[in-house]
């Protein structure tokens, strides 16, 4: 994982992080979205993924345990794709990268434990999901793009 300048991830077991989440919501509304919580985790043959399997990582793991949370990777320009990071049981691995199953743009995050912009990408290095709240593009509406892209001589100001 390219982590440019950003510092290291922390090495400490986290132990107890029971923050309460809002749960996610559809890409229908503009709702703070979370990384999934390091105990619903479940390893899968070499992998890593979520029950609902909308999240996995692609990079075979030898892990058994999910130690916990240490932060995300946003990237992109204005709307992007996003990892989570997690630490493992094995300290001579790097840590568990989880992605999206199914693609979805994530609006570039500045809130909340979000770094500046380095080159871009921004880091969120926390040992709690809650610090590094993002938001899902919302869908354009398209309903009326017919209309939209009508050509109506009589009202075109030649522009």
């Amino acid at each position: 994982i390219d982590v440019g300048s950003a510092p290291a991830a922390p090495v400490n077991t986290i132990k107890n992080n029971t923050a309460t989440l809002p749960t996610p919501v559809t890409a229908s509304s503009q709702q703070a979205q979370f990384c999934p919580q390091p105990e619903k985790l479940i390893k899968k043959d070499v992998k890593w993924t979520t029950e609902d399997a909308k999240w996995e990582n692609y990079t075979p793991s030898s892990a058994t345990k999910i130690l916990g949370f240490i932060g995300a990777q946003w990237a992109g320009i204005k709307v992007g794709t996003i990892i989570c990071l997690y630490q493992t049981n094995e300290a001579v691995s790097f840590p568990v990268a989880l992605e999206q199953t199914r693609s979805q743009l994530i609006v570039e995050p500045k809130a909340g434990g979000w770094s500046s912009l380095v080159g871009n990408r921004r880091f969120c290095k926390s040992a709690s999901v809650a610090d590094c709240v993002y938001f899902i593009e919302l869908p354009k509406d398209i309903s009326n793009i017919y209309e939209e892209i009508k050509y109506d001589p009589k009202t075109n100001d030649g522009m």
